[in-house]
């Protein structure tokens, strides 16, 4: 996609798009491809892939603290009523 098209997506300027993109290129999460005066984007599956990986370990901790706040936080409200 190009920054035009990704900009119709989101409430953004083009060039806060292309800015946004500039930094995932850099980081390997986007791959740039010059057609003439347009650029394109794509994204890197496999690294995305990586980083939801990463990601796994700190998600299931935070799954299991929210759910102990609900406990808890259900307990303080039946115990108000």
């Amino acid at each position: 996609m190009t920054p035009s098209t990704i900009a119709e997506h989101f409430d953004m300027s083009r060039q806060a798009i292309s800015k946004h993109m500039r930094i995932l290129t850099e980081c390997d999460l986007v791959r740039q491809e010059f057609q003439g005066r347009e650029i394109f984007y794509q994204l890197e599956i496999d690294k995305m892939k990586e980083i939801d990986q990463w990601l796994e370990q700190y998600r299931k901790i935070w799954e299991g603290r929210f759910q102990k706040l609900d406990q808890l936080l259900d307990k303080l409200k039946n115990k108000n009523t």
